[in-house]
């Protein structure tokens, strides 16, 4: 059985371990709020950029445009991974690389592109073909997107990969994150073509120019917008996280403190059945 020294070790531990957590919990929530504003910023640009591609791609610019055209006779795939720096999130990074996990067994022929250490430490003992680009949990720059942008579309355009996919978590709510698996390159828009041939454009200077131009850039925001739904999604998940330890932190010191207080209570009783005890053995 436990000392009451013991006991009382561990309720210190369990406290500063809570005093922890809370502080993470509201480190978590403060960023939370920033990153949400982002994510809901660039929404409606990138919604609007993927609106307008959708229309160029019914037109006869778009049927020749080499970047929308897929490559058959290459089978290799490239995947873009958005997780985290840190860990502490819960199942976030896990699910995250199940997700990708589950794309290696069927296409074990895959390079990997990680935005985030966590992701690249949970799939790096695979030995697949990658490169890593680490942001260290900062605000994410459109120079460091341009760098990964370019990289995907060059290795794409020269036939180096066949498809190349982006997978990440989307932020929801606070409790709630989807994983989304997006098919960057070529380009797939989902639902029916007619949803975007509705609306009659005037393109200056021409059709082929404007879709040279808002191409490379949808790709680009695409991957920043990936980057900003992960922050939030990340947040909000460690933010659940914290909270829940923080209160499993709080059964246990009640836990423990009542465990002392028995054992304490134990040990007056053994002391004070010891003096009766003497008192009698000298009476007697």
């Amino acid at each position: 059985m436990a000392t009451l020294r013991d006991i009382r070790k561990r309720i210190k531990s369990a406290q500063n371990i809570q005093q922890i957590t809370k502080a993470m919990k509201m480190v978590s929530a403060a960023k939370l709020r920033k990153s949400q504003d982002r994510t809901m910023a660039a929404r409606p640009y990138a919604d609007k950029i993927a609106e307008v591609i959708g229309e160029l791609m019914s037109s006869d610019a778009g049927s020749r445009f080499p970047l929308l055209k897929e490559h058959p006779e290459v089978k290799k795939e490239a995947v873009i991974l958005v997780t985290a720096d840190k860990g502490l999130c819960g199942s976030f990074n896990g699910n995250l690389a199940k997700e990708v996990m589950i794309m290696m067994k069927a296409n074990p022929d895959m390079s990997m592109f990680y935005i985030g250490k966590k992701g690249f430490d949970l799939l790096k003992k695979f030995g697949k073909e990658n490169e890593k680009f680490k942001f260290n949990d900062r605000y994410i720059g459109w120079p460091d997107i341009e760098e990964i942008g370019k990289m995907v579309i060059d290795n794409f355009s020269a036939g180096k990969y066949g498809k190349v996919t982006l997978i990440y978590s989307k932020f929801q709510t606070n409790l709630t994150q989807n994983i989304v698996k997006k098919q960057l390159l070529p380009v797939v828009f989902e639902g029916p073509a007619e949803q975007h041939a509705k609306r009659d454009y005037l393109y200056e200077p021409t059709e082929k120019d404007v879709l040279e131009n808002l191409f490379v850039r949808y790709v680009k925001t695409s991957i920043y917008r990936a980057v900003l739904e992960s922050q939030a999604s990340e947040h909000g998940v460690r933010m659940a996280a914290m909270e829940k330890a923080t209160n499993n932190a709080n059964d246990m010191i009640r836990s423990l403190t009542l465990l002392a207080n028995k054992t304490r209570q134990a040990a007056i009783t053994n002391e004070i059945l010891e003096i009766v005890g003497g008192a009698n053995a000298i009476k007697g």
